[in-house]
């Protein structure tokens, strides 16, 4: 996590070159200095854009004494796939599912969500966590930027729904802020979406499938995440094993897997080569 001395040091890097030329020449180095703190800011996003992502998603880093049984699964299957097992952070978010970030494949982050602990048995988890391990290559970086974007970008239309409750419009499920809300997801959507299928990666499933060992265990872990979705984080759907559910028709952008159905039959034929 970022402290408040780091965030007191990344605002003054950001408005230093601003009020500093500002102040030296005028009118003219306000601008100058707006161009350095945008290129500035740039490079601070760039560099930090994991970090970001889990000051986003509410996470916290796991110490040596807890989580033990899942760090070791998260191992063992890494080391199957033959990648670095990525530091594993916990989050009380209520999300769709587990999903992994980082720089590059030497550099990762698995995001979990505490609640998927009640849900999943151990041989699900098994299942869960392969089809995030699956996702550690190449691409790895480009797929971070990708979902720091385009939370960003759909996590505005939830901030302007907000606003519209705190001026007095309603509350948070009236007309008057959904419709605020709707509005924003309506603009932000489509680029927000382009950029996630940009990265989209296929036959994950078959892969992920293919590494726990157990088919049947992934299909398992699939219903189980269907019947204990949620209604936010649209965005987050590429990443995870499966699609969060949808609130407005705009979300639908954001479908990255098939139906249950099309998922079944193919791990089945997964099943009878393994």
């Amino acid at each position: 996590m970022v402290n408040n001395s780091k965030i007191i040091m990344i605002l003054l890097i950001i408005f230093l070159p601003i009020i500093s030329l500002g102040y030296i020449f005028g009118l003219t180095g306000v601008f100058a200095g707006i161009s350095i703190s945008i290129i500035l800011s740039i490079r601070l996003i760039i560099k930090n854009v994991d970090r970001i992502i889990l000051l986003i998603y509410r996470t916290r880093r796991t110490i040596p004494s807890e989580f033990n049984s899942l760090r070791e699964k998260i191992y063992i299957i890494s080391k199957r796939q033959g990648v670095h097992a990525p530091s594993l952070y916990i989050t009380d978010l209520a999300l769709p599912g587990s999903f992994v970030i980082g720089k590059n494949i030497n550099n990762t982050m698995l995001i979990f969500p505490e609640r998927l602990s009640g849900i999943l048995n151990e041989e699900e988890l098994d299942a869960l966590l392969a089809h995030n391990i699956v996702q550690i290559n190449n691409s790895i970086r480009r797929r971070t930027f990708a979902l720091m974007i385009s939370s960003v970008l759909t996590m505005s239309a939830s901030a302007i729904r907000w606003g519209a409750v705190f001026t007095g419009f309603g509350d948070y499920n009236e007309p008057a802020p959904k419709l605020f809300g709707l509005f924003v997801m309506g603009l932000v959507a489509p680029p927000a979406a382009a950029i996630v299928n940009s990265v989209d990666e296929k036959e994950l499933d078959v892969k992920a499938a293919r590494l726990c060992g157990n088919p049947a265990a992934f299909i398992m872990a699939i219903e189980q995440l269907e019947k204990n979705n949620v209604t936010a984080y649209s965005a987050l759907g590429f990443l995870c094993l499966v699609d969060p559910e949808k609130e407005t028709f705009f979300e639908y952008f954001f479908n990255s897997h098939q139906s249950r159905e099309r998922r079944v039959r193919k791990l089945t034929e997964v099943m009878r080569h393994i």
